[in-house]
């Protein structure tokens, strides 16, 4: 029935197959990528461009210490979020974040002025802390550089 609706409009089929085989392979090439993590994500406090204060569904991976958020659905628009700091990591409470799996985790970034917050399956924890995961920053080297 849809089909037929969009044939009476004059819309190509073809450009809508392209259309969806393009968002097919962007969220596969998205969530291949390695770090990649689905998730929520929110503004806790204050304001950051291309974000609200409700719990918005993604795609997220860190470089270095700037979370790049690909917002679903339709994964074409990217945030980049450069961190200050990571000030809290908790699980989440009972229905703030839905389908994350039953004992999503929540971590508090500080961007500046504003407070952000990223959700993400209990799995996926290890990449939503990111560069403020307690094992990276054992391996940071200490002390005085080597030099070649």
């Amino acid at each position: 029935m849809l089909v037929a609706l969009l044939a009476m409009l004059g819309v190509n089929l073809m450009v809508l197959v392209a259309l969806l085989v393009a968002l097919v392979a962007r969220k596969r090439w998205l969530t291949r990528r390695q770090g990649a993590f689905r998730g929520a994500v929110r503004v806790k406090a204050g304001e950051h461009v291309g974000m609200t204060s409700k719990w918005r569904r993604g795609y997220g991976y860190w470089v270095r210490d700037v979370l790049v958020w690909t917002k679903a659905p339709l994964l074409v628009r990217t945030v980049h979020v450069a961190t200050d700091d990571m000030v809290e990591r908790r699980p989440a409470g009972i229905n703030e974040v839905k389908r994350l799996g039953e004992h999503p985790a929540v971590i508090r970034l500080v961007v500046g002025d504003t407070t952000v917050e990223v959700a993400a399956c209990r799995e996926d924890t290890d990449q939503l802390t990111g560069p403020y995961s307690p094992a990276r920053t054992n391996d940071l080297p200490s002390g005085r550089p080597r030099t070649l």
